[in-house]
């Protein structure tokens, strides 16, 4: 059986055990920690959204979505 545990680096408490837990995989094989980059994806997606969002603003390039359609 495999368990999935969730833990949230906001604070210091977290921290000491998600280290601790780190010292114990280095001796003990059966434990796995991996970092959950589903959020940093999100993240990652989030941040280029703004950023794009920002120079579309800045430049005014590109169409009205009609206007698209009509064209198509």
């Amino acid at each position: 059986m495999n368990y999935l545990i969730k833990i949230k680096d906001t604070s210091k408490k977290a921290k000491s055990i998600i280290n601790m837990l780190k010292t114990l995989q280095e001796d003990y094989d059966f434990i796995e920690i991996s970092e959950d980059l589903e959020n940093q994806h999100e993240t990652m997606i989030l941040k280029e959204l703004e950023v794009r969002y920002k120079s579309f603003i800045k430049n005014k390039s590109g169409k009205e979505w009609d206007t698209l359609l009509k064209e198509l």
